[in-house]
């Protein structure tokens, strides 16, 4: 791979970050907007890291710009499990499921483990049925705001995405759904923190 310049460099930071987040390449005109340059401009410097080396692109696709198989290895080749549905307790625990989604190493550092989100708990916050939910199983440093996975220790609960919320005396699980209860309880267990979100059923997937 051929060295870089500094503002190559960049392009290549924002598109890394980008397919991070959205588990797919950035289009020519968000590059463009991201740097404040002509799409023309975007598809020279994209063309340029191709040539080095550092991006590989399909000229069948709109979102044509993929990181190269060094990058894509480092970054994309761990299998997580993929669970149909909000999964219950014992299943994370086993891991029970047979199906999988592929998320980047630094993304899967703590564990993690996805589920096709069912419940509308978060819709206000964009979160909606059909959505893959990424979550962190290391779930010693939940916050205030976190999006968690959590049970409240009430009978037959069904486990949602909620907002976790610490007082000094209990806990309260605040979905982002105005029609929805907020659950408080002494005696919340988290699951996992929400770690990204995702939409396109084209990402790479797998059954074990």
């Amino acid at each position: 791979m051929k060295a870089l310049s500094k503002r190559q460099s960049e392009i290549l930071s924002f598109i890394e970050k980008y397919i991070e987040e959205n588990g797919k390449g950035p289009t020519l005109e968000e590059i463009a907007s991201a740097f404040s340059f002509s799409s023309a401009a975007a598809h020279y410097a994209v063309n340029a890291l191709v040539k080095k080396g550092s991006l590989e692109k399909d000229e069948g696709k709109n979102r044509a710009i993929t990181l190269c198989e060094e990058a894509r290895e480092a970054r994309e080749n761990v299998k997580i499990p993929l669970f149909p549905e909000e999964p219950c307790p014992e299943s994370i625990g086993k891991k029970e499921t047979d199906r999988s989604c592929y998320i980047s190493k630094m993304m899967a550092k703590d564990g993690a483990y996805a589920f096709i989100v069912h419940s509308e708990s978060m819709k206000e916050a964009g979160i909606m049925p059909g959505d893959i939910a990424i979550l962190s199983q290391s779930t010693d440093k939940v916050r205030n705001g976190d999006i968690v996975l959590a049970d409240s220790g009430e009978n037959n609960e069904r486990l949602e995405l909620r907002r976790y919320r610490k007082l000094p005396d209990y806990v309260l699980l605040i979905p982002d759904n105005a029609i929805m209860g907020i659950r408080k309880s002494n005696s919340v267990k988290v699951y996992g923190i929400l770690i990204a979100i995702r939409r396109d059923y084209g990402l790479p997937s797998a059954r074990t």
